[in-house]
């Protein structure tokens, strides 16, 4: 007994300063899809040893990007994963936000092998599948390139169905659609069976003189909340983008990943994969944000609505967060 109680005063006395050291660290609040492919790298994440990264890591799970915004904005959240033009859009309003990058994988225009070493004017008279809406780069960048690459324009010559990307990978793998663009997993996954890219979105971005890769999403957080917790801000992108590093590098690491290996199908994994990696940001600075700011007059001229642009003329750098995680790979 008295051995027990012995071992069990000894499993205190080391493992309570631990904890209490661990208390003392700042707690950073991530807002995540339920659903989302961030959850790859925060399975990892999770698991981390608070006294090595530095901070105590707090997910909060929510349903849409919708709900990520407003968590973001009314402090419910410190970070998240989001558009650059939604955080250049707050900057008109005096809401100031940071952007860091994330991913530049991108939509994909993806058909069935039958049209495949086509051009874009094959999907003549065909149904395409849009993911995301009209407000949404894909749609405006894919629609530009058509019109100025072919002179055909997606939105008047195919008949448009938008709806979510689940429900268009099973519409085109039916046949009931002829073509889908979505979001790049989406893509991967079909093309792991029958289906092939038929424009990337690399391909529209050569056509506008781009041939670098911009990021499409990226962490959003607060400028004032980012300004007093640089420290902090930059312990978590730099271990974020170190456990990217680790899933470019080691396949065995996918093997633990839940979120990934219960959620999609095996067949698709590899492709998904393959894709993931290519979605791996390497640099950062003032040639990217050049280059964004081409991107940007593109959709400013093809944004017939407004719908994405707004107000806006140009993307403000002082969105940009400055870290040279990224700056030192280029």
């Amino acid at each position: 007994m008295r051995i027990t109680v012995l071992i069990s005063y000894l499993l205190l006395s080391i493992l309570l300063p631990a904890a209490r050291a661990a208390d003392t660290l700042p707690v950073l609040r991530v807002g995540v899809l339920t659903y989302g492919t961030l959850n790859w790298e925060l399975d990892i994440a999770r698991q981390d040893n608070p006294e090595e990264v530095g901070y105590q890591l707090e997910l909060v799970t929510l349903g849409s990007p919708q709900a990520l915004t407003i968590a973001l904005q009314g402090d419910a959240v410190d970070m998240i994963v989001g558009d650059w033009l939604w955080a250049a859009q707050q900057h008109i309003n005096q809401r100031e936000f940071y952007f860091y990058p994330y991913s530049t994988a991108a939509g994909t225009l993806v058909t069935a092998s039958t049209l495949s070493n086509q051009s874009v004017r094959a999907l003549a008279g065909k149904t395409l599948g849009v993911a995301g809406g009209k407000a949404n780069k894909n749609w405006v960048l894919y629609r530009a390139f058509a019109l100025k690459q072919y002179q055909f324009d997606i939105a008047t010559q195919t008949q448009v169905k938008f709806a979510a990307p689940p429900m268009l990978n099973q519409l085109v793998q039916r046949g009931d659609i002829d073509a889908v663009l979505t979001f790049w997993h989406y893509a991967a996954m079909l093309d792991s069976t029958a289906f092939t890219s038929l424009v990337t979105m690399q391909e529209v971005l050569s056509s506008f003189g781009i041939h670098n890769d911009i990021p499409v999403l990226g962490w959003l957080f607060k400028r004032e909340w980012g300004d007093q917790h640089s420290s902090l801000v930059n312990a978590f992108l730099s271990r974020s983008y170190a456990i990217r590093q680790t899933l470019n590098d080691q396949d065995d690491a996918w093997k633990n990943i839940s979120s990934f290996t219960e959620k999609y199908p095996a067949a698709a994994h590899n492709a998904l994969i393959k894709a993931y990696r290519e979605g791996i940001p390497t640099q950062w600075g003032p040639a990217t944000w050049q280059d964004m700011q081409t991107l940007f007059s593109v959709i400013k001229q093809y944004d017939d609505e407004q719908a994405l642009t707004g107000q806006l003329h140009s993307i403000p750098t002082s969105i940009f967060w400055q870290n040279n995680v990224l700056e030192t790979h280029e």
